[in-house]
């Protein structure tokens, strides 16, 4: 792998670490008491995002029944949205890059506002369906560049207390949808998980709307990349479709080795186009620099794992211990705790240990909670046996991933933070889906329930090791000749 001039692009940021830029037409640097108000704005938009992605899980039963939809069906109220967010993610993050963070962000959250709306007020599977979609091409705009803000308003310590937040809310989010889906599924009804979304999404874009300062583009505008973006887009889609097709039907399936082979053939023509083109979508530097580069294959193993242990997981507790869908949510409480409370931490920690060090060990505990995890069986009890590990896991996620999202965001050109964000965001996607299609695989082999989760959290064991090993391969392994660092220290700060 070769590195890119990210060092020298860095310069060009803020010294101030208390700064936000803002060029609006006053010309005057937002004060310091402002930033907590810009914290508030883009996390907020990331738990409604997150909260998406997790809050209907325990309410498809009462949509199935209401909307007399069959179990193909069904599934897509979930794809949908996943299908739009992951298709859309490269293009959205490079239009944050080319049109401005700031509006590519609030036209994201208004079509989540309108998607929300569109989608719990529905009558049909036609409409809900497309309002999930709509839900999902906001989140693609919103995503992206809320990461890309949120990299460009925070510098130094500032920047590091900013993620490690972010992250947290990342975390809470994915469990609080699931709490908050069952209160609101069991006190209201289905359509509430989906309307909730829309006063959060209009509250949190009037008060973007308000604080958040535009963010210069450095240097010459650059055209968009259309056929770059086409590609992309088509790409992405058939991958992320082959995944949840696979997920769904089994490998063999025709329709998940379409998506797949179609998907991996568009994304070759995709990266061929990219290294030709004069103002490519997704310069390949973004994928080609060393420590950006291990940074996205082990957060696309970390969605692999924990999206599969919030899965099945889930299968054992209401299948197994036969736990209602709010206690099944408040069960996975514990988890948010420990990721709010270790990232918290973070920050302190980083000024003692390396980033990627730290990174390495969260995968680490990691793997030893999903190792735990397998020894569930049917006479497994909750505090006996999964509280432990859960904490585990909540704390072994904060542990990597703020440094993670340092190590890809603080070492990247302004002019490409949106980009970036978009395929950091990529990673986690198509990992979930990739984690859910492989490890239903092993599922599917255990003669019950209890089993089959056994042998999946197998699977999670190897792929948390595999994380490990990669980031210490990718980092720390020498590749023959001096490979630059600049934000996030060098090797021997570890």
């Amino acid at each position: 792998m070769t590195t890119d001039a990210d060092a020298s692009t860095a310069g060009a940021r803020s010294t101030d670490p208390t700064s936000v830029v803002d060029t609006a037409p006053t010309g005057k640097t937002a004060r310091p008491t402002g930033l907590g108000l810009v914290l508030v704005a883009i996390v907020g938009a990331e738990f409604v995002l997150q909260l998406d992605g997790t809050i209907m899980a325990v309410a498809l039963p009462d949509v199935q029944n209401a909307l007399g939809l069959s179990t193909g069906s069904l599934s897509w109220v979930v794809n949908g949205f996943l299908l739009a967010f992951g298709g859309l993610l490269l293009f959205g993050g490079r239009l944050g890059d080319v049109l401005g963070y700031r509006s590519t962000f609030l036209a994201g959250l208004t079509l989540l506002f309108g998607g929300s709306l569109l989608a719990g007020l529905a009558t049909d599977f036609g409409v809900l369906l497309a309002g999930r979609v709509v839900q999902g091409c906001g989140a693609a705009l919103a995503g992206p560049a809320g990461l890309a803000l949120l990299a460009t308003s925070f510098t130094g310590a500032r920047q590091q207390r900013a993620f490690a937040t972010y992250s947290t809310v990342t975390g809470l989010a994915a469990s609080a949808g699931m709490i908050l889906g069952g209160v609101l599924t069991d006190l209201t009804s289905w359509r509430a998980t989906l309307l909730i979304n829309a006063p959060i999404s209009l509250l949190v874009g009037l008060l973007a709307l308000r604080v958040l300062p535009v963010v210069p583009r450095p240097g010459q505008r650059r055209p968009l990349d259309l056929p770059g973006a086409v590609l992309s887009v088509v790409g992405m889609t058939a991958l992320v479709f082959g995944f949840v097709r696979a997920a769904d039907a089994g490998w063999g399936d025709l329709g998940a080795l379409v998506g797949l082979a179609g998907g991996a053939a568009v994304l070759a023509g995709f990266v061929l186009r990219e290294s030709q083109a004069a103002s490519p979508l997704l310069p390949l530097r973004v994928l080609t620099h060393r420590n950006r580069a291990g940074a996205f294959v082990t957060l696309l193993l970390m969605a692999f794992t924990l999206t599969s242990f919030l899965f099945f997981l889930t299968q054992f507790l209401q299948r197994v211990l036969d736990l209602t869908p709010l206690v099944t949510g408040l069960a996975f409480l514990p988890f948010g705790v420990a990721l709010l409370i270790t990232a918290r931490f973070v920050p302190q920690l980083l000024t003692r240990v390396n980033p990627r060090a730290l990174a390495i060990i969260g995968f680490v505990v990691m793997g030893l909670a999903m190792l735990w995890l397998t020894r569930l069986d049917s006479a497994s009890g909750y505090a006996t046996d999964i509280l432990a590990p859960i904490i585990l896991l909540g704390a072994s996620a904060g542990a990597a991933v703020v440094p993670l999202n340092l190590i890809v965001l603080g070492e990247t050109a302004p002019e490409e933070i949106g980009i970036t964000s978009a395929v950091l965001q990529s990673a986690l996607s198509v990992g979930g889906s990739l984690g859910l299609a492989v490890l239903l695989t092993l599922f599917t082999r255990g003669d019950d329930v209890a089993e089959g989760v056994t042998y999946a959290f197998r699977g999670g064991v190897g792929i948390a090791a595999a994380a490990a090993v990669i980031g210490i391969l990718v980092w720390y392994i020498p590749l023959g000749r001096s490979i630059t660092t600049t934000a996030i220290g060098t090797d021997a700060d570890a």
